[in-house]
C-alpha cells in the first residue's frame, strides 16, 4: 500500500469520525434542549456562569465600553440620561457608563455577579443600583428610563422566542418616550447543520412528550440555552415587541441594534 493510498484512508478515516462527533453533538443538544422545562433550563442559565469571575474580575470591569456601545452611546443617547442596563454582568457597562457621566442601574440573573460587582460598584463610588431579577425576566420597577442597555451577547441566551419578545416587551415599558435600546448578540450561521437540526430535534422531543414545538432555526444547548439569530429573526421579534430597528451594526459573527418605540415612531409620522 503506498503513501497516497494511506494517507487517503487517514483522511477519509478522520472526516468520518469528524461527521460522525458533530452528529452525536447535534443529537445531544437536541434532546437535552427537548425534554427541557422553563423553570429548568433557567437554573442551568443561572448555574452555568459559576461563580462569574470572567465578568467580575478587575480588568474586565475597568476595560470600558466596547467598540460598537462607544458608536450607538455618542450617536443615539442623550449626554447624562438615566440608563438601565439589562444582564449587567458584574457591572461592567454601569461603570463605563458612570465614568462617562451617565446614571445607570441594573439587573442580572446570576447571583455570584450581582453579589461580585455590588463589591466592585461600591469599591469605584459609583451609586448605582444592581438588583438580582429570574433568568429572561425583566427587574419590576416603576421608574422609567431615557435608555437601555442589554447587556453584552445578554439576549443570546433568552430562549425561546417568546420569552425574548416577552423581555424586550417589557423593557420598552421601561423606557421614556423616544428613547433608545441597544441590544446585541449573534449572528447566525447559515450554512451550520446544528442551526438547523438542533431546534428540529428538540421540537420533535416535545411533540413525542404531547408539548408544542417552540424552537426556531438557530436555537442551541452548548452547556446552556442560547439562539443565534438572523436578520429577519430580529425584525420579527422587535416589531412584536412594540419596537423598531433604527441602526444595525454587524462585525464577524456579532451584531448591535439600535430600537425605539414604534409608538413613537407612529406619533412622529404622523
Amino acid at each position: 500500500m503506498n503513501n497516497s493510498t494511506i494517507a487517503r484512508i487517514i483522511l477519509a478515516g478522520y472526516r468520518g469520525f469528524h461527521f460522525l462527533n458533530h452528529g452525536a453533538e447535534i443529537l445531544a443538544e437536541g434532546i437535552c434542549l427537548g425534554v427541557q422545562s422553563d423553570s429548568i433550563l433557567d437554573i442551568i442559565s443561572e448555574e452555568s456562569y459559576g461563580t462569574g469571575n470572567d465578568y467580575t474580575n478587575d480588568h474586565y470591569l475597568d476595560s470600558g465600553f466596547q467598540f460598537w456601545e462607544k458608536i450607538v452611546i455618542d450617536r443615539f443617547f442623550d449626554p447624562g440620561c438615566q440608563v438601565l442596563v439589562a444582564a449587567a454582568g458584574g457591572g461592567r457597562e454601569m461603570i463605563a457608563l458612570s465614568r462617562a457621566g451617565f446614571q445607570a442601574d441594573g439587573f442580572e440573573c446570576s447571583r455570584n455577579m450581582v453579589s461580585a460587582g455590588r463589591t466592585a460598584l461600591l469599591k469605584r463610588g459609583i451609586q448605582g443600583a444592581l438588583c438580582w431579577a429570574p433568568p429572561c425576566q425583566v427587574l419590576k420597577s416603576e421608574v422609567s428610563y431615557g435608555a437601555v442597555v442589554v447587556g453584552w451577547n445578554g439576549y443570546t441566551y433568552i430562549v425561546p422566542q417568546v420569552r425574548r419578545v416577552e423581555f424586550l416587551r417589557d423593557l420598552r415599558a421601561r423606557l421614556a418616550p423616544g428613547g433608545p435600546m441597544l441590544v446585541s448578540g449573534a449572528i447566525q450561521n447559515i450554512r451550520a447543520a446544528a442551526s438547523v437540526w438542533v431546534p428540529a430535534i428538540a421540537n420533535g422531543v416535545r411533540r413525542c412528550t404531547l408539548r408544542a414545538a417552540r424552537y426556531d432555526c438557530g436555537t442551541r444547548f452548548p452547556g446552556r440555552p442560547r439562539h443565534e439569530f438572523s436578520w429577519s429573526q430580529l425584525e420579527t421579534e422587535t416589531h412584536a415587541a412594540g419596537l423598531s430597528i433604527q441602526a444595525r451594526y454587524r462585525w464577524g459573527p456579532f451584531f448591535a441594534i439600535v430600537c425605539r418605540s414604534l409608538a413613537v415612531q407612529n406619533f412622529e409620522k404622523g
